[in-house]
């Protein structure tokens, strides 16, 4: 596990479905996934199989739980994808899926961990994130994580019957650790066991 000031990341368990399911084909929940169509639990049942066992070598995917570090409540799922062994690069990707929950710093702080986890552990030397041109939530949670912009992938999600643009952003290995040097509170597997 892995902590943060607000969340702690951890393993996804099936005991995370009901939750999952609970808000995942709402539309104010689907539209930022880029996906408007429903998703039945046996079809989710089976990514979060798949994502349970995922491996960041084997599989180039990682995927964790995001949890109120208090309350225990299950918040959301964050992972990186596209994980390159080769060049050090992966693709972050996050989804608080109970909109009540968005706008408490809960992404943020994921966010940071999920570089933590990437920089740390991993060794990444770059992540990389999309987001839709409307999600200007997501767009500050990231650049108050550290991510910069980079580019946009013009016209390339269809939400609502409009086309959108994709804004791509990144953080270097080398950034991440300007913002958060070791010691800092994020991230650290330790940081979780001082909890008051």
């Amino acid at each position: 596990m892995y902590y943060g000031e607000k969340v702690k990341l951890r393993a996804l368990e099936m005991t995370d479905l009901p939750m999952i399911m609970e808000h995942i084909n709402h539309w104010d929940t689907r539209m930022f996934l880029g996906n408007a169509l429903p998703i039945s639990e046996r079809a989710e049942a089976e990514w979060l199989q798949r994502a349970m066992t995922a491996t960041p070598w084997k599989d180039g995917n990682l995927y964790l739980a995001i949890e109120d570090k208090r309350t225990g409540l299950f918040i959301g799922t964050t992972g990186l994808h596209d994980i390159s062994p080769q060049t050090r690069h992966a693709e972050l990707g996050i989804f608080i899926h109970n909109p009540d929950n968005c706008g408490k710093g809960y992404g943020t702080d994921a966010v940071r961990v999920m570089l933590w986890v990437a920089f740390h552990v991993l060794g990444m030397e770059a992540v990389m994130l999309r987001h839709l041109d409307i999600n200007e939530r997501a767009r500050k949670a990231y650049l108050k994580a550290g991510f910069k912009p980079v580019g946009v992938m013009r016209r390339t999600a269809f939400i609502g019957g409009q086309f959108h643009d994709l804004a791509v952003m990144d953080i270097t290995r080398e950034e991440f650790l300007e913002l958060y040097p070791p010691g800092s509170f994020v991230g650290s597997p330790s940081c979780g066991r001082t909890e008051s």
